[in-house]
């Protein structure tokens, strides 16, 4: 999930976002690269897709 996980936050640097009402932690870094503004969705295989709005 390219730096987000679904782990407590265990560093400083990490932060809590919130992705259609589902909780994540992200590093700093990758919020300052992808922004806080994501979407979920599903691909053919029902694997879930987190894509960035802005970067």
């Amino acid at each position: 999930m390219l730096g987000l996980g679904i782990d407590e936050a265990d560093e400083d640097d990490d932060v809590k976002i919130e992705v259609s009402d589902v909780s994540f932690i992200a590093e700093e870094d990758f919020l300052t690269k992808y922004g806080k503004d994501f979407s979920l969705s599903f691909s053919e295989n029902k694997e879930v897709v987190l894509t960035a709005l802005s970067a």
